[in-house]
């Protein structure tokens, strides 16, 4: 017997750190769900912004329905209200850009402006992802550790060789391959909010990576791009899917310049 009511969402969003003052800057993380992936972004960005990492778990069975995007977001309000932050600018990366889009859609008055990075609202590759699935269950959790410490900092990273990046990423407590990296997996293969995006009314900064090997960011972010009414688009070159913690990135300007455009200030 299980005391979790099967009807309510199961697979929620938590604060995982907090770093700074000044403006709120909630990120939003991607598959991995650890909240670790700035890594030393964070510090950087603490320099001008309050930054609330977010993280993801897991407290019981998958609902009847599926897990879906909409309880996530509702979620991450729920986030904000537990850090007293009622306005926010919302960083998001790849599986959490759809995440932060949908919190927008949801609770507009809660979202300052978004910046989304390597992401989609409709991820393409569908079967590679349900294939990944299968393909994860099966893999024992050493094998898994051992080609994210010795494998994944090159290959998500991409052609760019920042080695602090590498070792931060190798030492980072990041998550274990678990049932709540599979159930984001399968929530990958549902999403689609394309033709809701015309409804985003706050500024979106859209970054893509052209080396990118785990989405199709330069094109996704085109699409989203063409339907979004107030967003700008920067493609990064030579970079791939991390991104975010790459040190000659300049991601505290491109957030100031994303507050600048913010008509009501995240407070």
């Amino acid at each position: 017997m299980t005391d979790v009511d099967p009807t309510r969402a199961t697979h929620v969003a938590c604060i995982r750190g907090e770093a700074g003052s000044g403006p709120p800057l909630v990120f939003v993380p991607g598959l991995d769900g650890s909240g670790e992936l700035l890594l030393g972004t964070a510090e950087r960005l603490a320099r001008r912004f309050r930054v609330v990492r977010l993280a993801y778990r897991t407290k019981g069975a998958v609902p009847p329905t599926g897990d879906d995007y909409g309880s996530l977001a509702r979620s991450v309000a729920e986030c904000l209200d537990e850090a007293g932050i009622e306005r926010a600018i919302v960083l998001a990366e790849s599986f959490g850009g759809a995440v932060a889009i949908q919190l927008a859609l949801d609770a507009p008055e809660r979202v300052a402006a978004l910046a989304i990075v390597n992401s989609f609202v409709r991820y393409d590759r569908r079967r590679r992802a349900r294939l990944s699935r299968q393909v994860l269950r099966l893999t024992p959790g050493f094998a898994y550790e051992l080609g994210r410490k010795l494998f994944s900092p090159f290959l998500l990273i991409g052609p760019r060789r920042d080695r602090d990046a590498a070792r931060e990423f190798r030492a980072a407590p990041l998550r274990d391959l678990d049932g709540g990296y599979l159930r984001r997996l399968t929530m990958v293969t549902h999403v689609d909010l394309l033709d809701r995006l015309s409804e985003v009314r706050q500024p979106v900064a859209l970054f893509a990576s052209d080396k990118d090997r785990v989405v199709p960011s330069v094109r996704a972010a085109r699409t989203m791009h063409e339907r979004l009414p107030n967003a700008t688009f920067e493609t990064l070159p030579s970079a791939g899917h991390v991104v975010l913690p790459l040190a000659e990135e300049p991601w505290l300007e491109r957030l100031e310049a994303l507050l600048a455009r913010c008509e009501v200030a995240p407070t």
